[in-house]
């Protein structure tokens, strides 16, 4: 091992080993002994974090023209990046000295870190068969994960598909959908053009939302293959593995008959339903739906009771009564970047549907109801 110098800006550096870092400390269960493998050579520095059974997250960085030698080492990923974030302002210096030791250096300061064989770390998993691309804008990526993958659970042992977000591309479209049991979050968009092939994929929520926090600038490809999902832009990329199992089948409870339609004001319906939620503490809200209006209520013993009263702009089919988890509501509403929304309700003991379009996209979301003695007096 030759000593091999590279200098980099300091606050590039930071930001990019803060990046690969992300893969360390979610995708291993002892995060502290994680390790970066960096190697260096003409296409410049690359920096790699994570897993070979988890998230594994790449990123390059330029380096002079006239830099020419290529090496590896692999250093304990949170040490590393608290150094490079506690250097003084300026251009880093990073020098690798055998055997696998990595010199860092900036101003005065000087660290000396001990690594080890990148060979016996991260490294790129295998990626299976490839299936197809799809490439979309950044923005239009980010907003879907926001809106849908907060409905997943957070953990299940029994069921893990429910930790997870399901892709399903084909005919144009992509959908993304996520499921704790309790609700559902839907989102469809159109691609700009039809894909020969059609993919399901489970995809761990967790993972999702880290990476689309990091991700930059206006276009992303996103690849699918049997055994991950690789999703990169001009320097960064991210490896996700696959969760295997079948995702529960919710098209019928998606597409389900009802009786009454409202529609109404997300934003005002949202002002309601938290200022409800400050009673209600999340849990039970029972919603009385009515030509002129949708009234929202909460008894809540040792704190008191609310009552919130929304006018609708539309209401076609029959007054109803029902009851649901007052967070999840507020999540789901939180969640709608539309003016309107469409509230779909079957029955007092069948999930209600709350919907959202626009040119781009289309929104759907249930909510399982609760079972109360108020609505049990109204079931048919």
């Amino acid at each position: 091992m030759t000593p091999v110098f590279v200098r980099i800006p300091g606050d590039l550096l930071a930001q990019t080993v803060q990046q690969v870092a992300v893969a360390a400390s979610v995708s291993s269960a002892q995060p502290q002994n994680s390790m970066i493998h960096l190697h260096t050579s003409l296409n410049g520095l690359t920096l790699a974090s994570g897993t070979s059974s988890g998230m594994v997250i790449q990123a390059k960085l330029p380096l002079d023209e006239g830099h020419c030698q290529t090496e590896s080492v692999a250093v304990p990923s949170r040490l590393f990046a608290d150094m490079i974030r506690k250097l003084p302002a300026g251009v880093v210096t990073l020098e690798t000295q055998p055997p696998f030791l990595l010199k860092i250096s900036s101003g005065s300061t000087v660290f000396r870190l001990y690594g080890m064989d990148p060979e016996d770390s991260c490294s790129v998993p295998d990626l299976g068969n490839h299936l197809l691309d799809v490439e979309l804008p950044n923005s239009q990526f980010k907003k879907m994960v926001q809106q849908v993958v907060f409905a997943s659970a957070r953990s299940n042992e029994a069921r893990p598909v429910l930790t997870g977000a399901l892709f399903h591309i084909t005919n144009g479209s992509m959908k993304l959908m996520a499921t704790d049991g309790v609700r559902l979050a839907s989102c469809t968009i159109h691609l700009d053009r039809n894909l020969s092939n059609e993919v399901e994929a489970i995809i761990p929520s967790a993972y999702l939302k880290h990476v689309s926090k990091l991700l930059s600038g206006e276009k992303l490809r996103i690849s699918f293959s049997n055994h991950r999902m690789v999703i990169q832009n001009q320097n960064l990329k991210a490896y996700i593995p696959l969760i295997t199992g079948s995702f529960p089948p919710m098209e019928t409870m998606i597409n389900a008959t009802y009786v009454t339609e409202v529609r109404v004001s997300s934003a005002a319906f949202l002002s309601a339903i938290e200022r409800v939620n400050l009673v209600a503490s999340g849990q039970t809200v029972l919603l009385n739906g009515t030509p002129h209006s949708l009234e929202l209520s909460s008894d809540t013993p040792e704190v008191g009771d609310v009552h919130e009263t929304t006018p609708v702009q539309d209401f076609r089919g029959e007054p109803f009564r029902i009851a649901f988890n007052g967070k999840y509501m507020q999540d789901i509403i939180r969640a709608v970047d539309s003016e309107w929304i469409s509230i779909q309700y079957a029955s007092p003991l069948k999930p209600l549907i709350v919907t959202a379009a626009s040119t781009n996209e289309s929104l759907v979301y249930l909510i399982t109801p609760l079972r109360t003695r108020a609505t049990s007096i109204h079931t048919p």
